[in-house]
């Protein structure tokens, strides 16, 4: 199939594709370290989102800004100021701050506004999701989340992705449908696997060590990042959005095209690099998680990411009263094993995961531990 007689959706799988096989591969092999039984409280798991939230806050208040700016009543995308060669996707990875500008006010030509309007809808934003998830797990305030939330934003890789998502919308604000399209669908195709695989785990595991001082006031399990406030798991605003895109992507000209598509290629790449950071941010030796345990998430999570939580040691020590392990039995099914509870992906969809057919997940005897192995081909699950 010739590249113009596809989709912009389906250029942008086409194209992310290898890469996109690769960051799976990468987080499927790591989830097992963020939950029972590697782990014995969700501090890698909240390490996780802690990183997560900075990159949809990022985009997702760009998104809103560029649609409250007066817009250029220029239509020439050659005259509208998307020009920046600091910020093309073929620039490297690794920004340094003297490679930089001082940003800049994005100029947005009429058609893009009206095409991000159009595309734009609240239902798919996540940052209010992950925020509550983070916060049912810590106790953490509004205000030392978003302080614990700044602090991991100064990560090497996480703070290079930042300020490009930032440089890169300035320029081309276009690119924006990359990340609508890698970060959102992704949610309703291996997020739908994760949601059904970590619903599975023991209730209590998620406010284990909790530093706060009442039980979550919210109802049910942290996994509101994979939920939509919708029928059948949101798949209607899904399908509303790829109508949207469908209609209104024949405005953009070839080479905005382009930069959408590189810019997909982009978001996979930082991605690869974030999770290596994680890596970093989480990996404890045997001494370290025997005083993890003892001290409670904001011991682990203050270690963990360099947070400037005020007194966070002498917190953990006073809260540590109130953490327990609660000992709630899950519903199973009856042979114990985790089936894959999202549907199957659209057949037009080629960023649909493919990882609940790849991967098994099995409750141990106790009903407290979830763990995971590779099928084999040939449909038998081995490792």
């Amino acid at each position: 199939m010739e590249e113009t007689d596809r989709s912009l959706g389906d250029s942008i799988n086409v194209a992310t594709r290898s890469i996109h096989a690769r960051l799976n591969k990468l987080i499927i092999a790591r989830l097992p370290l963020a939950i029972p039984p590697q782990v014995k409280d969700p501090s890698n798991y909240v390490s996780g989102l802690l990183h997560i939230t900075p990159i949809y806050g990022t985009f997702e208040s760009l998104w809103k800004s560029i649609l409250e700016l007066p817009s250029s009543t220029e239509n020439d995308s050659t005259k509208d100021g998307h020009s920046c060669e600091a910020c093309k996707p073929s620039s490297a990875i690794h920004h340094t701050s003297d490679s930089l500008d001082e940003p800049h006010q994005p100029v947005v030509c009429t058609r893009i506004q009206s095409l991000l309007q159009h595309l734009h809808t609240n239902d798919l934003e996540r940052v209010a999701s992950l925020k509550k998830d983070i916060a049912f797990m810590t106790g953490w305030s509004p205000e030392l989340l978003d302080e614990q939330l700044t602090s991991a934003a100064e990560s090497p890789f996480l703070s290079a992705f930042v300020e490009h998502i930032r440089r890169s919308v300035q320029e081309r604000p276009q690119v924006l449908l990359a990340y609508a399209w890698v970060l959102y669908m992704a949610l309703f195709s291996g997020g739908r696997f994760m949601k059904a695989s970590l619903s599975k785990i023991d209730p209590g595991f998620w406010t284990a060590n909790t530093m706060a001082t009442a039980p979550p006031k919210q109802d049910g399990l942290p996994l509101n990042f994979f939920t939509f406030d919708a029928p059948n798991e949101g798949d209607e605003i899904k399908l509303a959005f790829k109508k949207r895109l469908a209609e209104s992507e024949s405005l953009l000209t070839q080479d905005e095209r382009e930069d959408v598509v590189m810019e997909a290629q982009r978001i996979f790449e930082f991605m690869v690099e974030i999770v290596g950071e994680l890596d970093g941010v989480c990996s404890t030796g045997p001494q370290d998680q025997e005083q993890d345990s003892d001290e409670g998430i904001m011991w682990r999570m203050s270690r963990l990411l360099g947070l400037r939580a005020r007194d966070s040691v002498a917190v953990a020590k006073d809260r540590r009263a109130w953490a327990k392990w609660l000992e709630k039995q899950q519903t199973v099914d009856e042979d114990g094993e985790i089936k894959d509870e999202s549907r199957p992906a659209d057949e037009d969809d080629d960023d649909a995961d493919v990882l609940a057919a790849c991967w098994h997940g099995e409750i141990s005897d106790d009903n407290r531990h979830l763990t995971f192995t590779r099928r084999s081909e040939s449909g038998s699950d081995g490792p």
